[in-house]
């Protein structure tokens, strides 16, 4: 992790100046130089001495007993009271490590090694000082004891189960998202107004979330609906990886059609696992002689490069290129000699990983606007990695009168590329069990990346054995006659071709899809684009194909559009700008050319804007219209004009989301799944550097929206933003690991108040040394820095100080008071001179 400065000045120049005078300005020699802000201790109830300045010669801080959050190679594993002392290294220093035992250190995940554990076996704690290129620094300032270990003493699983611990499930909130439309159409001197409202509700209460969609609606006759989509309640369930879900809900679709039911669902969540394991990958194994260094590369790009001991390796922490290509090894041993090996790999949607499961369980009653409406069904899905290469998987859906089970395999082929296929049976009772419908549909999915040209290919035939084969939707229309075997699709067959050019400067792609129906009704569909770039110009052209009809035959079957576009791009005032030329043609020959100039604007490019104007032939009047956003603190406006030879559009809205809090309310643009919210403590326009234009509001809330859920992530603010009353050691939060749809808090701490930076003096000139500890107002604790100076911020001009320190056994104390007494600040800093007595 890297290690933040600490910022007790807010880093203006002023201060910064003022720093160096006071502690290298003086006639010292090195082992005099104490920096204040390495032995603050606010916060801790230990009572520290002074009697061998030589601890803050060597550690800048005395042993003690502090609470800190212990990390781990980056990883948070817990935070608690430690007792810290000093330990010898392997250089004969001490260093100051907390005192844990063999146990303490197993259960943190630490595995160590036999010779420290034998060398410390009467003591009952552990010297991790004694092994090689261990690295521990205790941070006081972020409360922080930060530990750097060689991942051959590190359990991956043990310190997985810590960091679960660790995850934030988020304080209890109210958040709303919103979007509000207004739309004026004029045509023919009639005039019509219509309305729009999206409205995204959730509620947040531990792990618990509740999570409402609906919308309002205004139509042009000004008849108004209130209509509630789904209410959904869930929670993760971390102990297996899972999310439980109840509501409005949808079955899982990779092996049956979705179903739309009201029930419960409990789903494999796979953002709960690290990045690298969430796709599917092959182990990559083998035996090292020495201590050896292991990389792996796929396509010519290295993605993996790990130090391993000697002896047998298997690595899965790895994360391959989706489009494929096999797996280069290469194993360099200690004396430099090599060995190289090649690990198949090509992917596809269904591959799990080697003993990995993942399931989809959901039951509850069919919600799908037919006389099927309440029908109970239950479905099951599971997805097994059998081995590096290969994927068993299967599942059931049984409803009311209609009965499905699915089998299925994956295969990993490397350089013949992946395949997937799955049987499915359906039975289902038509006119009140009399009679029933039973088949089978087969369904083969390929792909492959042919490495040399680097082309992507993928292969998906699916086809109904028979017309008898229903999934439930349809079972379900049957009864309503909505649904005729006839209108089955008996065969569907799609290619998608991907392939980039001129040194990935440009890449043509095709996709093709064919439906061919139990009727004998044929569509086809096709489409060709091709995208290219040349000195940041970008063009495009794209040809589309549409052949058939489902239901009926017409004169007109077939349709083709071409269609070519040019985009240019500038720069004015540091904002950006894009001119565009866009040309199209169908099959009647009709012409439509749109010339488009766009842009941002603002130091954020908080502003959008588009002017367009096109223009037709043979019955393609001309259009053209204007449109702008801006993304404000609490929410983003937008409006619009549009024309065309006989229609006049005006529409505006606004869109936002509301966060409500203990800490407060705070409106904001709208929210992503994952959020945090933002706390300096009163302190207004604090910028947010992680959030577009965010500043913080009166009561010192922003939100921070786009978190990555079970993932770290760090939140920091501006410095140079945080106002001149106000002290905020330190500008960044990291390792915050919330779960999804969690607020998670990130308090920045902030003490608003006076700044003092006081000079103590004695009556009789004697010494306070450095490290002594000084009480201000009974509410705060500092220590005095090197030559009698002491930083603080209060929250009243003027109070008392106690300073007490020992020397030699002997209990020693003064008192001192401070007063800004109409003194002016510099930079909001009070510099007095102030008697200790």
């Amino acid at each position: 992790m890297k290690k933040i400065k600490d910022n007790y000045f807010n880093k203006s120049p002023l201060y910064l100046f003022i720093a160096g005078a006071l502690f290298a300005s003086f006639n010292t020699s090195a082992n005099d130089y104490y920096p204040a802000n390495l032995l603050n201790i606010e916060g801790s109830t230990q009572q520290v001495t002074n009697e061998d300045l030589n601890v803050f010669r060597e550690n800048n801080i005395a042993p003690g007993h502090y609470k800190v959050t212990l990390f781990i190679n980056d990883n948070r594993v817990l935070t608690r009271d430690f007792d810290f002392i000093l330990m010898k290294n392997k250089e004969g220093n001490s260093i100051l490590a907390p005192r844990l035992s063999a146990e303490e250190w197993y259960k943190v995940g630490v595995d160590l090694p036999y010779d420290v554990i034998n060398k410390n076996k009467n003591n009952d704690f552990i010297n991790l000082n004694e092994i090689n290129n261990a690295n521990g620094y205790l941070d006081l300032n972020r409360k922080q004891y930060v530990l750097t270990l060689p991942q051959l003493y590190v359990n991956e699983d043990r310190l997985k189960e810590n960091e679960i611990k660790n995850w934030d499930s988020g304080i209890p909130a109210l958040l709303v998202n919103y979007a509000l439309s207004s739309f004026n159409s004029r045509s023919q001197g009639n005039t019509t107004d219509s309305y729009y409202g999206n409205i995204q509700t959730q509620v947040n209460l531990g792990p618990w979330r509740f999570n409402n969609y609906s919308t309002w609606t205004k139509n042009e006759n000004g008849e108004k609906k209130w209509n509630t989509l789904s209410n959904v309640l869930s929670r993760a369930i971390t102990s297996i990886n899972s999310e439980l879900m109840m509501g409005d809900l949808y079955t899982s679709s990779q092996l049956f059609d979705s179903v739309k039911f009201r029930g419960i669902k409990l789903v494999t969540d796979r953002l709960m696992t690290p990045t690298q394991n969430r796709t599917y990958a092959p182990s990559v194994s083998g035996i090292a002689n020495t201590e050896s260094i292991v990389t792996i590369t796929q396509n010519g790009q290295v993605i993996y490069k790990r130090s391993v001991p000697a002896g047998p390796f298997n690595i899965t922490d790895y994360y391959p290129m989706n489009s494929g290509g096999d797996l280069h090894v290469s194993v360099t041993e200690a004396d430099g000699s090599e060995k190289n090996f090649i690990v198949p790999f090509s992917s596809i949607a269904n591959l799990e990983r080697k003993g990995e499961l993942k399931y989809s369980f959901s039951t509850g009653k069919y919600d799908g606007n037919n006389s099927g409406d309440g029908a109970y069904v239950v479905q099951t899905e599971a997805f097994y990695g059998l081995t590096d290469y290969v994927t068993l998987y299967g599942g059931v859906l049984i409803g009311e009168k209609y009965q499905s089970v699915g089998v299925g395999t994956g295969v990993n082929l490397g350089s013949y590329g992946a395949i997937t296929t799955d049987l499915l049976y359906a039975k289902s009772s038509t006119n009140n069990g009399n009679d029933s419908l039973h088949g089978n549909a087969f369904r083969v999915n390929y792909s492959k990346n042919i490495s040399v040209t680097d082309t992507t290919l993928s292969l998906v035939g699916y086809r109904h054995f028979d017309a008898n084969f229903l999934n439930f939707t349809q079972a379900m229309e049957y009864k309503d006659s909505k649904y005729h075997p006839s209108n089955g699709l008996k065969n569907e067959y799609t290619l998608s071709i991907n392939q980039p050019l001129f040194s990935n400067n440009a890449s043509i792609n095709l996709n093709s899809v064919i439906y061919k129906y139990v009727s004998g009704k044929t569509v086809h569909s096709y489409n060709m684009g091709f995208n290219s770039a040349i000195n940041k110009v970008n063009y495009s052209v794209y040809y589309t194909y549409y052949d058939g009809s489902r239901y009926s035959e017409s004169n007109k079957k077939n349709s083709h559009d071409l269609s070519m576009n040019v985009s240019i791009p500038f720069s004015w005032n540091e904002n950006y700008i894009w001119a565009n030329y866009g040309i199209s043609t169908n099959n009647d020959n009709q012409v439509l050319q749109t010339a488009r100039l766009s842009g941002t604007y603002g130091d954020k490019n908080q502003a959008n804007w588009d002017v367009y104007q096109g223009y037709g032939n043979k019955g393609v009047n001309y259009s053209g219209g204007l449109n702008g956003s801006y993304k404000t603190q609490s929410a983003v406006v937008n409006a619009g004009y549009s024309y065309t030879q006989d229609k006049q559009n005006i529409n505006y809205g606004v869109s936002g989301a509301l966060v409500a809090t203990q800490y407060g309310a705070v409106f904001a643009p709208s929210l992503q799944q994952t959020n945090a919210l933002i706390l300096t403590k009163n302190t207004s326009g604090v910028e947010v550097i992680n959030g577009q234009s965010i500043k913080t509001n009166n009561s010192g809330l922003a939100v921070v929206s786009g978190m990555s859920p079970y993932q770290k992530n760090s939140i920091s603010v501006n410095t140079n933003s945080i106002p001149s009353d106000t002290e905020i050691s330190n500008n960044i939060i990291s390792n915050i690991v919330p779960t999804k749809g969690a607020l998670v808090l990130a308090d920045f701490d902030a003490k608003k108040g006076f700044k003092f930076l006081l000079t103590l003096q004695t009556p009789d000139k004697s010494t306070i040394p450095m490290g002594a500890k000084a009480e201000i107002d009974n509410d705060d604790t500092q220590l005095v820095a090197s030559f009698h100076q002491l930083y603080f911020v209060a929250n009243k001009p003027q109070g008392n100080i106690q300073v007490s320190w020992t020397i030699n056994g002997e209990q020693k104390t003064c008192n001192a008071t401070y007063d800004i007494n109409n003194k002016a600040p510099v930079n909001g800093l009070y510099i007095l001179d102030t008697e200790c007595k």
